[in-house]
């Protein structure tokens, strides 16, 4: 089984490149693979409670329906602490299946051989 990690910086203001990443990501997954998504930057704010509404891709794709099928695979999604700390976002304000992970938890992913890194 492969192991893919998505890397996401994009937030509002390139919310459909973000939502086609998420694409890729839940369909890695629902294809049986590993799958490990990380936000950082101003792409943390999509694992907030009711952020993802709404949004969707030039071709119609839903954030919210992608992140909720990463969830329901099992598929982790990593937000920065320092990221989620400079934007006052807590724990209790992510959706389920989110987690609070610093630097080190990304870099370990980002050289471990046994995964394939793609960044947007």
């Amino acid at each position: 089984m492969n192991k893919f990690l998505y890397v996401m910086s994009k937030g509002f203001e390139k919310s459909g490149g973000a939502t086609r990443a998420m694409q890729f990501a839940a369909l890695t997954a629902e294809a049986g693979h590993h799958t490990e998504v990380f936000l950082i930057d101003d792409a943390i704010h999509w694992a907030q409670l009711g952020m993802a509404e709404g949004i969707r891709s030039s071709t119609g794709e839903h954030m919210k329906e992608l992140l909720d099928k990463l969830v329901g695979q099992g598929s982790p999604i990593h937000v920065c602490k320092a990221c989620a700390d400079k934007r006052l976002v807590g724990p209790d304000e992510l959706i389920n299946g989110a987690v609070i992970s610093g630097a080190p938890v990304l870099v370990k992913m980002m050289t471990d051989p046994e995964y394939k890194v793609f960044t947007f």
